[in-house]
């Protein structure tokens, strides 16, 4: 049985705005958060409002399950120091593109490479096979339908190899990256490859404005902060209690802030994949990023479908009972999750937390809800299928820990 979760002593005002951010269904929008959608993402005001309400400028704020990068975007142009893991190559990959900061010869650059690249997504082209193909990262677009998007991608993916600086190439893979997306996710018929190519033009400006917005307003932010000298925003491919060992083996310090989001239990979620022409999943953007794949659904859900969990339980305690070693009494630990079944793994989750070394607090004094805790629906998660209604795992809620 957990402990009866204690009241947090939060000012009103900072109180209010965390929950109008956690309750809000505005869509997911500014700096460079459209990079790519990534599954599951949380809101930019939600995380927003958990950094400015519970760190300062110049406090390190961490996310062990980084995702599609929102908390370490957000710390960065709060003047934070931010850090973040993920088991997913793509996750990190996209994460560290949508935090690199590129300077006006990069955008220049950029804006030139993309201008010239229509031309060379000619389908009379020939397109050589690669690696990628040979094992398989193009599977199920191989019909009639798909072909023209998948050649578009290998010659696009082709044109890529001339970018010699690594931090452009990852830029020029994100647009790419992102187009795909639109092209193929969730898709039962597909664009033509005109249309392909007006799209990678019009997501290549508006990219490249995202990217100089945010450059700009982390340079602002880390002028009025404290500076430590270091690298200021770390990004590694890892399980969430690489975290941990990362920050004890550099000496970092401890964070003051983590907010993420981890894997939901029971709750069945294509982090690795895209969906095509009915449901048939494609490992495609690994291919695009150049990142390896990892494994099958288990390896990003830590077996979250088990009818046990025990599994994805162990998992869920080794991530945050390493990361409750590093962290002291003023760390605040936010998270959003949501349970295929609430009644029952609720209290499962909230035990593995107390288990953690963690203690539970609660919004009780500024919110009408029985349990004391904010719940949201979720809005636009395609997982949720509308023939099959509202489902349990279509709210979220807000945990809030601290070490005990």
């Amino acid at each position: 049985m957990s402990d009866r979760p204690s009241r947090l002593r939060l000012r009103w005002q900072d109180a209010d705005r965390l929950i109008t951010a956690t309750l809000s269904q505005s869509p997911v929008d500014g700096l460079t958060h459209n990079f790519y959608k990534y599954p599951a993402r949380f809101s930019p005001d939600f995380a927003r409002a958990a950094i400015d309400s519970f760190s300062e400028p110049g406090d390190l704020v961490a996310d062990p399950f980084v995702g599609g990068g929102t908390t370490l975007v957000e710390a960065r142009a709060r003047g934070r120091t931010a850090i973040g893991t993920d088991i997913s190559t793509l996750a990190t990959f996209v994460s560290k593109t949508k935090t690199q900061m590129l300077t006006g010869s990069d955008i220049e650059y950029m804006a030139c490479w993309f201008e010239k690249l229509p031309d060379r997504i000619n389908l009379r082209r020939s397109a050589t096979s690669t690696i990628w193909t040979d094992m398989g990262y193009d599977r199920n677009l191989d019909c009639s339908s798909t072909w023209p998007i998948r050649k578009s991608i290998e010659l696009s993916l082709a044109s890529v190899k001339r970018i010699r600086d690594h931090k452009r190439q990852n830029f020029a893979r994100c647009v790419i990256l992102r187009t795909a997306q639109w092209a193929l996710d969730g898709r039962r018929t597909f664009p033509t490859a005109q249309q392909f190519r007006d799209r990678i033009s019009s997501n290549t400006l508006s990219m490249l404005d995202a990217a100089a917005n945010y450059t700009r307003t982390v340079r602002r932010a880390d002028h009025d902060a404290p500076t430590t000298g270091r690298k200021k925003t770390i990004c590694l491919n890892s399980k969430a209690e690489g975290l941990a060992d990362y920050i004890r083996r550099t000496n970092r310090g401890s964070p003051r802030l983590v907010v993420t989001s981890p894997p939901y239990p029971g709750v069945h979620i294509v982090y690795h994949r895209w969906q095509v022409r009915g449901g048939r999943e494609t490992p495609a953007p690994f291919w695009i990023a150049n990142q390896l794949d990892g494994a099958g659904e288990a390896y990003y859900l830590m077996s979250a479908r088990r009818p046990d969990l025990r599994q994805y339980s162990e998992g869920i305690h080794n991530a945050f009972s390493n990361l409750s070693s590093v962290i002291d009494r003023n760390c605040t630990i936010i998270q959003l999750v949501a349970f295929s079944n609430p009644r029952n793994h609720l209290p499962l989750y909230l035990d593995i937390m107390r288990n953690a070394g963690l203690k539970e607090y609660v919004l009780s004094d500024h919110i009408d809800s029985k349990d004391g805790r904010i719940w949201r629906d979720i809005p636009g998660r395609k997982w949720h299928a509308n023939k099959k209604g509202k489902l349990a795992s279509s709210k979220e809620v807000l945990l809030i820990h601290k070490v005990r």
